[in-house]
């Protein structure tokens, strides 16, 4: 494939034009652009991922700082439209639509038409059923994540629901209970990354 971006060049010490052509072909559609969803994109960029669909209808509070990839002079804007901006200073030539908008059961398929894999990444128990509701049983690769609250015990684990299906998270707390804390999260959404890594490179 074509080297156009720095991170690519950067990329190609590491990985082959193969592994690089596999990841550009890809399409991630993130459901939310939090905690999750935030961390999630820009590990996935930085990892070669080049095509991304990002939904959220949220807008930067100064209670997202501690914890999502975002910065003190966003507050009160759109976070798909900052997480796109911050994503294009990662690699200015990254493909990313964002949807302003809230994910239901009618939006999310025509959000998510065009993406190979699905990540769940909402803050509620409602979202997060919806979600998986709608794509347990579609053929494309879905990962979630539940519980990720706190700090230390109970620890970060994944489980294979079915083999294109994947939930991580300690699976237990809940933030009515317990801070969202940055490593518990971020740990939740660098097992997601790897997930959709390990789905389109190959262990």
């Amino acid at each position: 494939m074509t080297i156009n971006s720095v991170l690519q060049t950067g990329l190609s010490r590491y990985l082959t034009p193969e592994q690089l052509e596999k990841l550009a072909s890809v399409t991630v559609g993130i459901a939310g652009c939090g905690g999750l969803g935030s961390n999630c994109a820009f590990m996935l960029a930085r990892s070669g991922v080049r095509n991304f669909v990002i939904v959220d209808y949220d807008i930067v509070d100064s209670s997202n700082l501690n914890r999502q990839f975002f910065f003190e002079d966003q507050i009160g804007m759109a976070k798909v439209e900052i997480c796109k901006t911050n994503l294009l200073r990662i690699d200015s030539t990254l493909n990313i639509t964002i949807h302003n908008g809230q994910i239901t059961p009618t939006t999310a398929p025509q959000y998510f038409a065009d993406s190979d894999i699905i990540i769940e990444a909402l803050d509620s128990i409602d979202g997060k059923k919806m979600m998986a509701e709608q794509y347990l049983s579609d053929a494309r690769l879905f990962v979630s994540a539940s519980g990720m609250a706190g700090w230390g015990e109970p620890y970060m684990q994944k489980r294979q629901i079915r083999d294109d299906a994947v939930l991580v998270g300690d699976f237990t707390t809940d933030i009515a209970d317990h801070p969202p804390m940055a490593p518990k999260v971020l740990m939740a959404a660098a097992m997601q990354a790897d997930v959709v890594l390990t789905h389109i490179l190959g262990k």
